[in-house]
């Protein structure tokens, strides 16, 4: 992430490309303040559209903000080639923040990111294209466009007591979930995994516990266990009748929290956007546990403590024939 010396003329740069003082800037001061660098680095997926702009299309100061946070956490050397090319002139290693592993954050019990990527899987009209157009402030739209590639978006979440904090949401289509996830490293980055289904459809919500279960599955075995949040969208149709029974029942046996049910249609999802937030910044908790995985944990722990009772009686061991060897040596003597 971006150390604070940056953001601070990054904020500078904004003002000074801001011509008119209306808080956005237009595509045209955009492409003045990129001018000095080989080419815009957001015309294109997946910076195009992934960040928060005003009505007219031009990008707000934490659209701006937001875009170079996206950047620099899926390519840190090139936000930090585009920010020389801009003018930065203290040293590089000024601009940048690097961050302890995931898994060391999960150990501690805490973590010190101000920026956090969450991956929202589901299935086909789960509803995860909404939410992401939801967290951009756009508004909601009846008709269906289906996500053919990976999507982003970006922006700041107010928490409680002021604090603000970057969230990257990055979705995930159900047709590349299979493959995503056969990389071990798949989750690496993943801060909070969010799975949506459609709560009015059965077949939504059975392909989105598999999904869920893949991942806790695939978080297990590379040992990046990752927080996970159940969303079940839709909440203004009628549900199939064993959704909330089932849902609750999935939740329970992994040890989770009951599924959020929201509607992007009549409600306001920012209390859903803090909640993954609060969720990243408690990395140990939240995180699903198959029965699988509850098995291997209870035989590590066994072995651990056979292992330290082994140690134990090896030092009570070696003490007690030290002592035998001085008490003979002085009766020798």
């Amino acid at each position: 992430m971006h150390g604070r010396k940056s953001v601070v003329f990054l904020s500078g740069i904004f003002r000074l490309y801001d011509l008119d003082n209306d808080g956005a800037l237009r595509p045209a001061e955009l492409d003045d303040l990129f001018q000095t660098a080989p080419e815009s680095p957001w015309l294109e997926a997946p910076y195009k559209d992934a960040a928060v702009k005003t009505p007219g299309g031009n990008l707000t100061i934490n659209g701006f903000l937001s875009e170079w946070a996206l950047m620099t956490t899926l390519d840190p050397r090139r936000s930090l080639a585009n920010l020389i090319y801009i003018g930065y002139g203290r040293d590089p290693a000024s601009a940048l923040c690097v961050t302890r592993k995931r898994s060391v954050d999960r150990k501690k019990q805490h973590t010190e990111r101000t920026v956090f990527q969450c991956f929202v899987f589901g299935p086909k009209k789960s509803g995860k294209s909404a939410l992401l157009d939801s967290f951009l402030g756009r508004k909601f739209s009846d008709s269906y466009n289906l996500t053919t590639g990976e999507r982003y978006a970006a922006n700041t979440v107010e928490q409680p007591g002021g604090t603000k904090k970057t969230l990257i949401l990055r979705e995930i289509p159900e047709d590349r979930v299979k493959e995503f996830l056969a990389n071990r490293e798949s989750l690496a980055a993943c801060d909070v995994a969010v799975i949506v289904y459609d709560s009015s459809d059965e077949y939504s919500w059975k392909k989105s516990r598999d999904i869920l279960m893949e991942v806790a599955r695939r978080g297990e075995e590379s040992g990046y266990g990752t927080p996970c949040l159940l969303v079940a969208a839709k909440d203004d149709l009628d549900p199939y009748p064993l959704s909330v029974r089932d849902s609750d029942m999935a939740c329970l046996e992994l040890g989770m929290d009951v599924p959020i049910s929201l509607s992007m249609k009549l409600g306001d999802p920012n209390s859903l956007f803090s909640r993954i937030v609060s969720t990243a910044e408690n990395p140990h908790l939240s995180i699903p546990e198959t029965e699988s995985g509850r098995r291997s944990k209870q035989i590590r722990q066994i072995v651990n403590s056979s292992l330290i009772f082994v140690s134990v009686g090896t030092a009570i061991g070696v003490a007690g024939l030290a002592a035998y060897r001085a008490y003979s040596a002085r009766k020798n003597t």
